[in-house]
């Protein structure tokens, strides 16, 4: 997917590109998650593209959690993906007492405002 003239991408999307990342977690170790997200790297915000982060922990659901990443487009996710910067980020995931995995990964494409 690349961008034209006019800011729209090849499939008609007009940025930016979001991607949602479902997770699962015991409960007995949503705390640790939540506080490695609480303090995490910080890294993802010098990626060139990246526009913000947001985590959100399901009210019906305990134990799933929603990762709300919003980039330029899709060219910077996947660069960033690509990173030592990521590398670095997931290498600090909990794995005690249960790693977290994940349930389902979404991509986005803003088509109106």
């Amino acid at each position: 997917m690349s961008s034209d003239a006019t800011g729209h991408d090849d499939d008609g999307g007009t940025g930016p590109y979001v991607v949602a990342s479902e997770i699962a977690i015991a409960m007995t170790a949503a705390d640790v998650l939540e506080r490695a997200f609480r303090n995490r790297l910080h890294e993802v915000e010098t990626a060139p593209g990246f526009q913000r982060l947001e985590v959100w922990r399901d009210n019906h659901e305990p134990g799933i959690y929603l990762m709300v990443s919003w980039w330029d487009s899709q060219q910077s996710f996947t660069a960033y993906r690509r990173s030592p910067a990521h590398r670095r980020s997931h290498a600090r995931i909990p794995t005690v007492p249960e790693r977290p995995r994940a349930r389902d990964l979404r991509r986005f494409t803003r088509i109106a405002t």
